[in-house]
Formats: C-alpha cells, sequence, structure tokens
C-alpha cells in the first residue's frame, strides 16, 4: 500500500516550488535592476529642475531643459527593451511624429509623448528606492537570519540582531525560523510589485486611447490605398483575359458565321461545317468567361452561403480538394465575399505553381472570427516578395480588419491561415 505523504509536507513542498519559480526570479530580477537604475531615473528629473530654475538668470539653464527630455525618452527606451529582455513584456509604441521639420522636433522634444517620459522617470524614481528596495531589504534581513542556526554557535554569549538573542542554541533556530518567514514574504511579495511596476510602465510609456485612434486611421488609410490597388490589378486582370480569350473567340465566332452566311447558298456543306466551328468557339467563349468571373462574386455564394460555393470551387480544382465547412450559420456577406475570393485564388495558384497532388481547405468559426485555412503538399517555397500572389491575397484580407499568415518552407507543406472578422 503506498503511503501519501503528509500534507503539511505536500504543502511546504509546493510552496517552495512557487516561490522558488523561474517567474519569482524574473520578478525579483526585475525589481533589482529597477532598483539599480534608481540613480539614473533621478538625472533627467534634477537637470529639468535645474534648467527651469536657472533660466530666468540670463538663460543660463535653457540648454539643461532639452537634455533632460532627450534623457528621459533614452531612459524609456532602455525600460521597455528591460521589461522585454526580462518578462517578454512587449509595450505598445505610441504614435511617433516622422516630420523632418523644426515643427516635428519640437513636437517630438516637448509633445505629449516626452511629457510622459519626463513624468514616467520621477515616478520611478520614488517607485525603485520603495519597492526594490523594500523587497531587498525583506530579503538581506530573511537571509541573514536563516543563517542563524549555522554562525550562532560561533557567536559570543548574548549577541542579539535585530532584537534577537542569538548567542543561545534556541535564539538562533527563533530567529533562523523569522529569517526563512521574511524569506517567504519577500519572494512572494516580488510578484505584486513586479506586476504593479509593468503596469505603470506600460500605462506611461504604451499607447493610449488617442495613440490607437491615430495608428487606427493610419491603418485605415493603409487599406484604402491598398484595396484601390487591388481593385486595380483585379480590373487589368478581367480586361486581359477578356481581351486575350473570350474576345478573340467570339471574334472568331463572327467571323465564322459572316463566312457561313456568305456561302450559305453556294455551299451549304462549307456553310455548315462554318455553323458547327462557331459554335464550339462559343461554348468555348462562354467557358472562358465563367473562368473570368471564377474569383467574383457568384450567384450560389449570395443564394446557399459560402459551403456550396466552395464545393464548386473544389469540384473545379484540377487536384483533389479535401473541404470542410464548419459554421453554425452564415457569416457577413463581406467576410464570405473575401472568402471566396481568398480561397478561389489558393486553390488556382496551387493548380498552377505548387506541383501539388492535393489540397485541403477548411473553414470555421473561431468567437469572433472567421478562420480559413488552405494547405497543399506541393513543393512550397512561396514567397510574397516574388509575386506569388499572396501579397494581393494579404491587402485584400486587411482591407476587412482580416490577417494572413503564410508558412511555406522549400519542400512544402505550405499553409495559409486566413482570419476574417465574423461581422467584416
Amino acid at each position: 500500500m503506498r503511503l501519501r505523504p503528509p500534507r503539511i509536507r505536500v504543502a511546504l513542498y509546493r510552496l517552495a516550488r512557487g516561490l522558488l519559480s523561474k517567474d519569482t526570479r524574473n520578478d525579483l530580477l526585475q525589481l533589482l535592476t529597477t532598483l539599480v537604475m534608481s540613480p539614473l531615473y533621478v538625472i533627467p528629473m534634477v537637470l529639468f529642475t535645474l534648467g527651469v530654475s536657472l533660466t530666468p538668470l540670463l538663460l543660463v539653464g535653457l540648454p539643461l531643459v532639452p537634455l533632460a527630455m532627450k534623457l528621459a525618452a533614452w531612459i524609456a527606451r532602455l525600460d521597455r527593451e528591460r521589461l522585454d529582455v526580462l518578462r517578454g513584456f512587449a509595450i505598445d509604441m505610441p504614435v511617433a511624429n516622422p516630420g523632418k521639420g523644426w515643427k516635428d522636433r519640437l513636437e517630438r522634444l516637448f509633445g505629449r509623448r516626452a511629457w510622459r517620459e519626463l513624468g514616467f522617470t520621477a515616478i520611478m524614481t520614488l517607485w525603485g528606492l520603495g519597492a526594490g528596495g523594500l523587497v531587498m531589504m525583506v530579503l538581506a534581513a530573511g537571509l541573514l537570519l536563516a543563517l542563524l542556526p549555522f554562525i550562532g554557535p560561533f557567536l559570543p554569549d548574548g549577541s542579539s540582531l535585530l532584537g534577537l538573542d542569538v548567542g543561545s542554541m534556541a535564539g538562533a533556530v527563533a530567529g533562523g525560523v523569522v529569517g526563512l518567514a521574511l524569506l517567504s514574504a519577500g519572494l512572494w511579495l516580488g510578484g505584486p510589485l513586479a506586476r504593479a511596476e509593468s503596469a505603470v510602465v506600460a500605462r506611461m510609456l504604451g499607447a493610449n486611447r488617442v495613440d490607437h485612434l491615430v495608428r487606427r486611421m493610419m491603418d485605415l488609410e493603409d487599406s484604402r490605398s491598398r484595396m484601390v490597388d487591388a481593385a486595380e490589378l483585379e480590373r487589368q486582370r478581367i480586361e486581359r483575359d477578356l481581351h486575350d480569350g473570350a474576345q478573340q473567340r467570339l471574334l472568331s465566332v463572327a467571323m465564322s458565321l459572316g463566312r457561313a452566311k456568305s456561302r450559305f447558298a453556294r455551299d451549304p456543306e462549307s456553310a455548315q461545317a462554318l455553323v458547327i466551328a462557331a459554335h464550339q468557339e462559343a461554348k468555348a467563349a462562354m467557358q472562358e468567361l465563367r473562368d473570368v468571373t471564377r474569383g467574383l462574386h457568384p450567384a450560389i455564394l449570395t443564394e446557399q452561403g459560402i459551403e456550396p460555393a466552395l464545393i464548386t470551387i473544389a469540384a473545379r480544382c484540377p487536384i483533389r480538394v479535401d473541404l470542410s465547412v464548419q459554421l453554425p450559420q452564415r457569416p457577413s456577406p463581406r467576410a464570405e465575399a473575401v472568402a471566396y475570393y481568398v480561397v478561389s485564388e489558393l486553390l488556382t495558384n496551387i493548380a498552377k505553381h505548387a506541383a501539388a497532388d492535393r489540397a485541403a481547405v477548411t473553414v470555421l468559426r473561431d468567437e469572433n472570427l472567421l478562420r480559413l485555412t488552405v494547405t497543399d503538399d506541393g513543393i512550397g517555397g512561396a514567397d510574397p516578395a516574388r509575386g506569388s500572389g499572396i501579397s494581393g491575397l494579404r491587402d485584400r484580407v486587411r482591407a476587412v480588419d482580416g490577417h494572413l499568415t503564410l508558412s511555406s518552407p522549400v519542400g512544402g507543406p505550405t499553409v495559409v491561415d486566413v482570419t476574417l472578422p465574423w461581422r467584416a
């Protein structure tokens, strides 16, 4: 019969494992570096205060003010990188002014972001000395007391430390127990303080609501220009396909019918052959017109939804396509149209360039997203920079706030994952 360890031993083991975990070490390292950087945080505020105080005296302190702002910006950048290295805590950067004029430079030097960075150094000065100093002091006192049972026998009788009689064995053991308690408290305290510091850094140095709105406006402007380019490329493709294909075939039909008309009375057999040829050309023109409109919005998509439309695409594809559609209901018409276009173009590219034997298309709902995954067992090596068509698809997806990722190592397989807003 297997005996269970005592509950108190299990609790102590779990406590020790939690206190000595990687997260705990990272928390303590973050607070320690904050404490070490405290003198650096002080410098911008000292320079700024001296600059403001001395400026009325013959403008002596005027150069110190921009120097303080530049130093605060450098320290803020250093702090962002420190948290990224120690915690993997990436801070969403505020929107920077890329202009090169003197007004833009003054905006970067004395704008809203610069004042936030200066205020950040002032807050971190107090925080580093307070939070970091508190935790390190508790840990140092706990470590010293925890070592008393080992160094107590070597101390003279009547010795005291932090109000404890450590000259006796009982006092040394009591001090060791208090030291372990302080060590545990210091290790546990590092977590909340480190998280609070990360929140302060993100609030002071990260993007706020105005930055998000500006970035959103910039993304919309970029998406609009990309959509205009994508629409122009699509128009050129349709024009080229119509000119080189269906238009030439229809012209051939007209010429064949004209020759048949002129020969109908004197050579009926030859005229009949020309009519048959014109009929074949007309059917070929109809097929080419269907191919041209394949990437557009078909009637079956509007009437029946994305699944029947994709079944039609898969059936026309020259390679085997495993299709899986798991949608509890239809997404928005715009999301359906973009999804149809993306799958149609990807299957066309696979059939033409991937040298694949089979492809797989998965469509499902992921919370408020419509997720498409298209894979193939081809040769891989798809690169958007070399005109593989992925760039145009990515622009089309980004226009509705979607996201497209591509994984195509040389030798395959190629995986394209697309997420679209369900109510795009």
